[in-house]
């Protein structure tokens, strides 16, 4: 093979080679509290069982936590700085951004400049609305509409003002409640507010096609949900993302 020939196929191998690890991150940190913490369990097995197995994740979810908390707490800091991971996911106290986007946002702000300086992508973790509004704050979220629309637009302020991505965990629940209400409510534990497994099914189904730019309705595994419920959340996880 001629030289000029050699090289240009290795600098192109190199080229595809960056471009595939900058597109498929292999070690991930989920930053969160108990809506970090229930999802944990499908999140890990969906990927497992994706064409990504050998994705390597961690997670820091202590229940009730704000982003507040994380800035402030050495442990996660470290974790940070120290674990060279690809990309890291934010997620705030489930009514925090909310009820307090100016104080969400600055946390935010400053977490998303040393994720930055660590090297690692960032990517917002947008959740839901609790499912009959937020009863301690009834007045200003007297229904699930009020809540997730204040979510939304507080997630996608602060991702803009970093420079990050969201994946749209609480649109795509919110696609489900429009479409199959039945099936919208069933995203809840009883609590009306943390995810089912059926809930948990749904973010995972929407990190995947975030985290890899992949349509989630290639994958078999269904997280023992019935097939028609896998196919819809699925379908809805990559429309959301795609639009």
């Amino acid at each position: 093979m001629p030289l000029r020939r050699y090289l240009l196929l290795t600098l192109l191998g190199l080229f595809l080679g960056s471009a595939c690890s900058a597109t498929h991150p292999r070690k991930i940190l989920f930053i969160g509290n108990s809506y970090t913490g229930g999802i944990r369990k499908m999140v890990t097995e969906l990927i497992k069982q994706s064409p990504h197995s050998e994705t390597q994740i961690s997670f820091i979810n202590p229940g009730g936590k704000t982003l507040e908390f994380h800035l402030k707490n050495k442990g996660t800091i470290d974790k940070i700085k120290q674990g060279k991971f690809d990309l890291i996911i934010l997620q705030d106290q489930s009514q925090f951004p909310a009820l307090f986007p100016d104080r969400f946002q600055k946390a935010a702000v400053a977490l998303a400049t040393i994720i930055k300086k660590s090297g690692s992508r960032l990517v917002f973790y947008e959740t839901w609305g609790r499912r009959d509004g937020d009863r301690k704050n009834k007045k200003r979220f007297p229904s699930y509409e009020s809540m997730q629309k204040a979510l939304s637009k507080s997630y996608r302020s602060a991702a803009k003002k970093c420079a990050a991505d969201v994946a749209p965990v609480g649109s795509t629940w919110k696609m489900i409640r429009d479409r199959n209400p039945k099936l919208g409510n069933e995203l809840y534990r009883s609590d009306g507010s943390h995810p089912s497994q059926k809930g948990a099914y749904l973010a995972a189904c929407v990190f995947y096609t975030t985290l890899f730019g992949e349509d989630p309705r290639t994958l078999k595994f269904n997280g023992d949900l019935f097939t028609v419920e896998a196919d819809l959340i699925k379908a809805a996880a990559f429309s959301t993302r795609k639009n």
